[in-house]
């Protein structure tokens, strides 16, 4: 319900890439593209042995269009999961970003949930997604996927060095893997 922690991510890959040490439930920051869909691989692996998930089961970073419904939680059409907060005056309460962030990440599950249970959706470190970035498609769309060749991937819910525009359950951005 939660970013993958420094903890949880250890734990699976043995390292550590984050610059924010020091309190292993910081979500885990400065992971590439490649290294969240290994850790996806990964994981079910771990999870197997522990006989904690069947054998046919497995992981995979959502799908943008996943990811903003997910955000959302559900069909809704507000600006935060939470709710529109034209003024951005309850996002503390949800996020960290640049106007409470101290300079740094935070522990996962010290803000409120979206209404379907999901925190940290808003704020604290960007999250990839499995598209590579490009502009939307045209016209009405169910569950787009993005285009099948370039090298950007999309990564949404803002970070904390980020303003409060850039943590809205439709803001998105793109990294290089």
């Amino acid at each position: 319900n939660h970013e993958v922690t420094q903890a949880e991510y250890q734990s699976v890959t043995g390292g550590n890439p984050s610059q924010f040490t020091g309190d292993l439930n910081r979500p885990v920051e400065w992971v590439s593209w490649e290294d969240a869909t290994n850790y996806c691989a990964l994981l079910p692996q771990v999870e197997r042995t522990a006989g904690q998930i069947p054998s046919t089961g497995g992981y995979r970073l959502p799908t943008e269009a996943e990811w903003e419904y997910a955000c959302r939680a559900g069909p809704r059409t507000t600006r935060f999961g939470y709710g529109d907060d034209l003024s951005n005056t309850a996002l503390d309460n949800y996020a960290w970003y640049l106007g409470n962030n101290g300079s740094t990440t935070h522990p996962v599950e010290q803000k409120l949930a979206n209404p379907w249970g999901l925190m940290d959706m808003h704020g604290n470190v960007w999250e990839w997604c499995q598209d590579r970035a490009d502009t939307y498609p045209g016209g009405s769309v169910t569950d787009p996927q993005g285009p099948g060749s370039g090298f950007s991937r999309v990564i949404r819910g803002g970070g904390w060095n980020t303003v409060p525009g850039n943590c809205r359950s439709a803001s998105r951005s793109y990294s290089n893997p």
